[in-house]
């Protein structure tokens, strides 16, 4: 028998079989030369295995008799995005992130009450956010410096920042720097053209699809479905996850203490209140609202705060 294991990474899931990359070809077939195939194979997981998701690494039995593939072993992930599925809890959309693209545009609106809402639902995630405002082509002088300094607040919390305008590409470069070693998916409200940036990062991305297609046979079901791109930049490699589901990614299921949490600069305040369980809303003593007071915290910031922790379910 001439049986080989090798590990892979999961492009794509079709049910029945995955479209599957091998690791070594990763960054070879990053960004390759125009009219070259992208190398990408057709996978049998066995099934024992969980649901097995675009950003999985796994590791493949290749029988070059029968030339089949078959995915023997789903490797440890680092995060994983899930979306709350009704009944069925929670179901994994993609793995290995390490960023969510949080897209806002105006128009329809930069919604800075969304945004946090999605850095809330990233660290329930085990990963970071990118935030992005697009269509920087149609704000006036005082839009863009309001959305400037909203980006600079971001920025102060430890989070990378990009204006953008998708369709001349203004600001794409510095948001392919910010992408280089970073696996990430774009998030946002409907129309503040979260495909405009995929295509901008992705110009051959009909080359990419149409090679999952040829491989697994699956067709027009390519655009349908969650897939893995990897990218080169002069600075190295970066991938994206374009997804539908990805694309309508809820933050219904978010609990009250993702809240308290998940704002870092409240957090770090907090820890110099008076009372350890204050919820800095009346609390004598509470070091949160005396920096929201100074300007040391935004004070949109801990509006939104106060917005989403008032809610019982978000």
């Amino acid at each position: 028998m001439n049986i080989t294991l090798q590990s892979a990474r999961v492009v794509a899931n079709f049910g029945a079989t995955l479209a599957v990359t091998p690791l070594q070809d990763a960054t070879a077939t990053a960004n390759p030369p125009s009219g070259e195939a992208i190398r990408v194979e057709q996978a049998v997981p066995l099934k024992k295995l969980p649901l097995l998701v675009a950003g999985d690494l796994v590791e493949l039995e290749r029988d070059a008799n029968l030339g089949s593939c078959r995915i023997m072993k789903l490797e440890k992930r680092a995060s994983v995005l899930e979306r709350n599925d009704g009944r069925r809890g929670m179901k994994a959309l993609a793995a290995n992130l390490t960023h969510l693209a949080i897209v806002s545009a105006a128009p329809p609106g930069i919604d800075t009450l969304l945004i946090d809402q999605f850095c809330l639902a990233a660290h329930r995630a085990g990963i970071d956010a990118l935030v992005v405002i697009n269509k920087a082509d149609l704000l006036s002088d005082l839009e863009r410096e309001e959305a400037e300094s909203i980006l600079a607040v971001y920025r102060r919390m430890g989070y990378a920042s990009v204006l953008v305008n998708a369709k001349s590409e203004q600001g794409i470069e510095a948001l392919q720097r910010e992408l280089v070693q970073r696996a990430v998916t774009f998030v946002g409200a409907s129309g503040v053209g979260k495909s405009s940036i995929i295509g901008a990062l992705l110009p051959d991305l009909e080359v990419r699809t149409g090679a999952i297609s040829a491989a697994t046979g699956q067709g027009s079901h390519t655009t349908t479905v969650t897939c893995w791109y990897e990218f080169e930049h002069t600075d190295g490699v970066g991938a994206l996850i374009d997804s539908p589901g990805v694309r309508q990614y809820s933050v219904a299921h978010l609990e009250p203490v993702d809240v308290r949490t998940g704002y870092r600069e409240i957090r770090e305040a907090a820890e110099s209140c008076r009372f350890s369980d204050c919820s800095h809303r009346v609390e004598p003593g509470c070091h949160v609202q005396s920096c929201v007071e100074s300007g040391e915290i935004a004070a949109w910031r801990y509006s939104n705060y106060c917005k989403l922790l008032d809610a019982e379910s978000l």
